[in-house]
């Protein structure tokens, strides 16, 4: 596929890095299919042999995930993110021709020893390559290709994408409960369990009777051990601290609108039935703008970035000549 930068518009096609080195040179046995040709740039044409040897693969993996029609659905959009992908290639690329921009030996061979590592031995790597009908000449091509987009993608873009202080702070104050860690509640937890209408009934019962003693001066954790059939009954109930969002929404309602001392009334779950004592709670901190202004100014030159290749690609398309079937 693209260059690391340029892949990004890409993202929902998810190529996995060692399918690469198959995809765009294996699928021999495809060249029985008419070959016509679906789009020409300047003067390169696209075959629907280099949109089929990429959607072949992607279709293994969509089709696990959609059925029928939406499978379909999703197919037409991948084709389509394909071959756009495919034109910006060829233009980036024919870009960095233009420059004069340069890859080294080391550079490809690093790349091709990045991939190795992804293979029990090197021995099953070149065995691999051979029986997809690929040869290390191949694969070196295209890491050149790779590397060389990138490089221009880094000069004529990433270079000049900057994030200034002002926007940093102003990202932060926008954002402030991003950056604050979440409160954290200690909780005690009696459970009656009931899996059907007959256990309900029985566990409602028997809930209330808890409830009731609880009302009348009981002592939460006594009762837990006596009553609950949680994992927790041993120690009194007690969950430890707990966030908000780790229960199931019914029991947060219930939970977190506790003061700490106070007890619930029954809350019915799919398991059975719940009182919960609130027994402290720890607040979160604020994290400064200082701890976390590395990891905004990511988020920033990330976006602008993005936004600015969007741009910059369109440009390239605006000056080339594109035609597509």
């Amino acid at each position: 596929m693209a260059a690391e930068a340029i892949s990004k518009n890409m993202r929902k096609i998810k190529i996995i890095l060692l399918s690469i080195i198959f995809i765009m040179f294996g699928a021999l046995a495809q060249a029985a299919i008419v070959n016509k040709f679906v789009a020409v740039v300047n003067d390169e044409v696209i075959t629907q042999q280099d949109v089929d040897q990429l959607l072949s693969v992607l279709y293994a993996q969509y089709s696990q995930e959609y059925k029928g029609d939406e499978l379909l659905q999703k197919m037409e959009q991948v084709k389509k993110d394909i071959l756009n992908q495919i034109i910006e290639d060829k233009l980036v690329l024919s870009r960095a021709k233009e420059l004069g921009i340069k890859v080294t030996e080391s550079e490809i061979n690093e790349r091709l020893d990045y991939i190795k590592k992804g293979f029990p031995s090197e021995k099953e790597f070149y065995e691999t390559l051979e029986t997809q009908g690929v040869t290390i000449a191949n694969l070196k091509d295209r890491y050149r290709d790779q590397i060389m987009m990138k490089k221009l993608v880094d000069y004529e873009v990433k270079s000049k994408v900057s994030v200034l202080p002002s926007e940093t702070s102003d990202y932060y104050e926008k954002h402030r409960s991003q950056f604050r860690e979440g409160d954290k509640y200690r909780v005690k937890n009696i459970l009656v369990k009931a899996k059907d209408d007959v256990s309900f009934e029985l566990g409602k019962v028997e809930i209330d009777n808890v409830y009731n003693k609880l009302k009348e001066g009981g002592n939460f954790d006594d009762l837990a051990m006596q009553y609950s059939q949680g994992p927790n009954a041993e120690k009194g109930g007690d969950m430890g601290y707990i966030e908000k969002g780790q229960m199931l929404e019914v029991l947060d309602n219930a939970i977190f609108k506790l003061k700490p001392g106070e007890f619930s009334e029954p809350v019915k779950s799919e398991i059975g039935y719940h009182i919960f004592k609130l027994e402290d709670i720890k607040y979160g901190k604020q994290a400064s703008l200082e701890d976390v202004q590395k990891d905004i100014q990511m988020v920033l030159f990330q976006d602008k970035f993005k936004a600015q290749v969007n741009e910059w690609l369109s440009g390239l398309k605006e000056k080339a000549y594109i035609c597509i079937k």
